[in-house]
């Protein structure tokens, strides 16, 4: 067994290297490779399209199909379901919709109704649908604008502009949408303020305070006006104006909205406190004189604000600074916090609706996600990101979406809840499309240069010291795509510095070529086992192979360093060897014939006791290697880059060290072009 030392440098000296090389970058590049790398983001994707395409229904605690759940998962239903089954859900909300234009809350089969109990929903049944029955939860005033937005998400992503000509019950369902929304104004509308109405709720909920159960309107409701409504009714007019194929609709209500958005700003914005007020009361109050209500931030009407378009580039900022300070006094996990502070006990007569219960404070990613998507759509990348990670991260410590949480993470309501997976796929998406997109170029730039495809361990990939800008012109593809390249590389691991920019710039100088594209894909800590056939990496290396191959470029150079790990695991030549014939048999076998270069790369600190940190066996099978196949060469020999100057910690290449391993590379692409 090798015996473990390692090679050391004063922390003086470490900072000393680390500030050698040019260290300008877009700040931005980093979120975008975080982002296009993110294994989280696919995990979680995958887990949501799976939960959706076992149902319909909110989730394992509700037997219902919700109009505002749907709204939220219709995208995602749409990847994993027929095109009709998605239809059908859509028209048996108009198959229920009210003469004056009204939309249920949700419907269920039939056979599972209990239409006869007086403590339950008031169903309402349909003749041209008589397989459901449905209800609507009267205190919220959001089925409306849920449908609205529901059949613009179905008509965009589908272009299905046919499907609002489609006849329900003798109307269209262009007729039907604007129907739904002039009910808002005939029977919701409030004259004084311009606004929408609907019954007291804690934000977005639909839980009146008055009654033990609390979903429906009665003599003791108290009406109020309130920002979450407004701001949906705002979004689905933009909504319904962008796909409406009878321009008139467009005009009328556009003045609407116009309308809307004024009143909302001077009635529900207060712009001392940079907030909206949560209740414009009409009735009077049901909670004590003594409660200073305005005190409450409401996170998830403001987050539909933000999407609604109702708020400022810096009013959104400090919105989302409110968020993230309210989620700290309130010890949660994330901004799905319904609000800061909570209605104190006893404020409702529901028992869930205690102090960071349910929707009085409990932690809803099915809002904290359209937080996101608002951030995301007004440029807060960053921002948009870490806040996104811990709503990933919760879903896979607990093995699937749930309705709410405790501050403390508990897992609460139904389970397999659709909304949660629904929202959390549109803002990935939202993500990694601004991801995919920033500074992309076409993969047609590429052409007439080099392709350098370049894969092994840490010293392959961005764990240098010495950030370094390209000055010429230089590519990374990732996965289909082509942007400006700069440390650290998209696709391979680490942020630091890698040697692949340092060498492109220096053949460009060498006038070997006139531009380069870099194809990184090196990981970290890696041995030869990862990347040969049967290792966990091969099916990466293969995929990125075949997918450069259907674009047409073909690398000109395939360069590999690689072998310290396996010098601490004690790897023999006989191996090494037979790994990686494997390793260039994934090229060979789809057609890729050219030259692969194989760097000199043993040395490990942790073995500096045996060889002085070298490994003869990995030595000669990399040696060997390019004995037996004329189509491989030998490249550096990084070995000799052993000293304090060439890696501050003992492994990696300083900004020094990077440059003369670049330079080894030139040497070794000069001998056998």
């Amino acid at each position: 067994m090798k015996r473990t030392k390692f090679i050391t440098l004063t922390v003086g000296m470490f900072f000393a290297l680390s500030s050698f090389g040019n260290t300008s970058e877009d700040p931005l590049k980093i979120v975008q490779k975080s982002i296009l790398e993110d294994p989280l983001m696919e995990q979680v994707s995958r887990m949501a399209h799976h939960t959706v395409s076992t149902g319909l229904n909110a989730g394992d605690g509700y037997g219902e199909v919700w109009i505002r759940d749907f709204n939220t998962f219709i995208q995602v239903a749409m990847d994993v379901m027929p095109d009709q089954q998605v239809q059908e859900c859509l028209n048996t909300f108009f198959h229920f919709q009210g003469e004056g234009g009204d939309i249920v809350d949700g419907y269920m089969d039939i056979r599972k109704a209990n239409l006869n109990d007086p403590e339950g929903y008031r169903y309402r049944l349909s003749e041209t649908c008589p397989q459901y029955a449905a209800h609507k939860n009267t205190v919220e005033t959001d089925h409306e604008t849920s449908l609205v937005q529901a059949v613009y998400q179905y008509v965009k992503k589908s272009q299905n502009t046919a499907y609002l000509q489609t006849v329900i019950n003798g109307k269209t369902v262009e007729q039907r949408m604007d129907e739904a929304l002039q009910y808002l104004m005939n029977e919701k509308f409030n004259k004084q303020y311009g606004l929408i109405t609907g019954a007291t709720t804690a934000d977005w909920g639909d839980v009146q305070p008055e009654h033990p159960w609390g979903v429906a309107i009665d003599d003791n409701t108290h009406y109020t006006i309130d920002i979450y409504d407004n701001a949906m009714l705002v979004l689905a007019i933009d909504n319904f104006k962008e796909i409406a194929v009878n321009k008139a609709y467009g005009e009328k209500w556009e003045s609407v909205k116009k309308q809307l958005i004024t009143n909302i700003r001077k009635h529900l914005w207060d712009s001392q406190r940079q907030k909206f007020i949560p209740h414009i009361y009409l009735n009077g109050s049901p909670f004590p004189e003594t409660f200073d209500e305005n005190q409450v931030y409401y996170h998830g009407g403001t987050a539909v604000a933000i999407l609604a378009g109702l708020l400022t580039k810096e009013e959104i900022a400090h919105a989302n600074q409110r968020m993230l300070e309210n989620v700290e006094k309130a010890h949660a996990q994330t901004i799905g916090l319904t609000m800061y502070p909570t209605y104190p006990t006893g404020s409702f007569q529901n028992v869930g609706m205690h102090p960071y219960g349910y929707q009085n404070g409990g932690d809803w990613t099915w809002f904290g996600a359209r937080m996101i998507w608002g951030l995301t759509e007004n440029g807060f990348i960053k921002e948009a990101y870490e806040e996104l990670k811990p709503m990933l991260e919760r879903v896979v410590k607990n093995n699937g979406f749930n309705e709410w949480y405790t501050p403390a993470g508990e897992p609460k309501g139904s389970g397999t809840f659709r909304g949660e997976a629904g929202v959390l796929c549109r803002a990935i998406e939202g993500l990694r499309k601004w991801a995919e997109n920033y500074q992309s170029v076409s993969v047609e730039e590429a052409q007439g240069g080099m392709v350098l495809f370049t894969f092994g361990q840490s010293n392959s990939a961005n764990h240098g010291v010495g950030k370094y800008q390209p000055e010429h012109q230089v590519y990374n593809y990732f996965e289909g795509r082509l942007y400006p390249s700069s440390d650290p590389l998209i696709g391979a691991t680490g942020y630091g510095a890698s040697v692949w920019n340092r060498l492109a710039d220096k053949l460009i100088d060498e006038k070997i070529t006139t531009k380069v594209t870099l194809v990184p894909i090196g990981v970290g800590g890696v041995e030869i086992a990862a990347w040969a056939k049967g290792g966990y990496l091969y099916d990466k290396l293969t995929q990125t192979i075949a997918q450069l191959k259907e674009q047409g470029l073909i690398p000109d150079y395939i360069l590999w360093h690689q072998g310290e790990t396996d010098n601490i695991k004690n790897t023999s030549k006989e191996e090494y060897i037979r790994q990686f014939e494997t390793i260039r048999e994934a090229f060979r076998s789809q057609g890729i014939e050219s030259p692969i270069g194989i760097a000199i790369a043993s040395y490990h600190p942790e073995c500096i006791d045996s060889e002085d940190g070298n490994d003869s066996q990995i030595r000669e099978a990399q040696q060997t290697l390019c004995k037996k196949y004329s189509d491989l060469f030998i490249g550096p020999d990084t070995d000799k880059l052993n000293k304090a100057l060439h890696r501050p910690d003992g492994v990696h290449f300083s900004h020094i060290g990077l440059d003369a391993h670049a330079d080894g590379w030139v040497k070794a692409i000069k001998k056998v072009r």
